[in-house]
């Protein structure tokens, strides 16, 4: 008898140290294996909530991309229509327009030529170059409803002349500028010293005659200037009022196509006198779009 007792309380004690072993043992792989997996799973499905929540948001901005994308070229459409609607009527009716067109900038003085333009609701043309202030002054020409157009990067004859891959290499680096500041994939070119420049006989005989003709065919349009303030040539102020003024009073033309630079004293404040000349005149102005009369000079090289 006493030895079954033995026997039932070693049988006990046994099952007992089994029970706490298995238990340990269970709780070591739950805490090991299964403790994890659940976290995991958790987080799973925390991302996946949030995977869904940024596909509802992508869609959701996608959608609202296409629609403005929509609307912009709409806008464009419109704006073309327009803008031919306009030309057309001012060749009929006779109407002149002055362009005044501003090179070699952005300077420290275009935001004073911008401002001067504003207070006579103006619109004008910039040919930019690769300057300092770029991005900052051809985002602000855009908002201000201005046109920009490409003048090249560098404006160094004797490399934008040497070959015809030079000039379009240092064209390509301003026109890449201009598209990456404003979105904008400008058209309008006016070559360092006019397609009738003849300093670059000095670096490549014949190169302009072939640029003139090769730029059209790649679906650019030049532009010269049928007035000259002079303002490059060294004329003060008062010299440039009266060089645009004068030539403005004796013009029978309808397309005035004003030649000026942004980088010089002179046309910052000569500027607002000229305006108000022209319109006591009775002139128009306008910036540079498809339908504006190409102003091209005889090439001389």
């Amino acid at each position: 008898m006493k030895n079954k007792k033995i026997v039932v309380i070693i049988i006990i004690v046994l099952f007992v140290i089994t029970m706490s072993v298995s238990a340990l043992y269970t709780k070591k792989i739950y805490k090991n294996l299964i403790k994890p997996i659940k976290i995991k799973e958790e987080e799973y499905n925390n991302l996946k909530q949030e995977e869904n929540k940024l596909d509802i948001l992508l869609k959701s901005e996608i959608s609202s991309n296409k629609k403005m994308k929509k609307k912009i070229e709409e806008n464009k459409k419109q704006k073309e229509i327009y803008e031919k609607e306009i030309t057309d009527y001012r060749i009929k009716n006779n109407i002149k327009v002055i362009y005044l067109t501003f090179d070699d900038g952005p300077s420290i003085y275009t935001m004073d030529i911008l401002n001067t333009l504003d207070k006579y609701n103006v619109k004008a043309t910039f040919f930019v170059t690769c300057s300092d202030n770029l991005e900052n002054i051809s985002k602000e020409i855009i908002k201000r409803g201005h046109t920009i157009a490409l003048h090249t990067c560098t404006h160094k004859y004797s490399y934008v002349y040497a070959n015809e891959n030079n000039y379009y290499e240092d064209l390509n680096k301003i026109s890449n500028l201009v598209k990456q500041y404003t979105g904008i994939e400008s058209k309008y070119v006016r070559f360092p010293g006019g397609s009738s420049n003849t300093i670059s006989r000095a670096y490549n005989k014949g190169i302009m005659t072939r640029l003139s003709q090769d730029l059209t065919q790649k679906g650019y349009k030049y532009y010269d200037w049928n007035i000259d303030s002079n303002d490059a040539g060294g004329a003060n102020s008062e010299q440039e009022y009266a060089n645009v003024v004068g030539a403005l009073q004796n013009s029978d033309r309808g397309t005035n196509m004003v030649l000026m630079h942004d980088v010089k004293i002179p046309t910052r404040d000569s500027l607002d006198g000229i305006i108000k000349a022209a319109l006591d005149m009775g002139y128009t102005f306008s910036s540079i779009n498809d339908y504006t009369t190409e102003i091209h000079h005889g090439v001389n090289n």
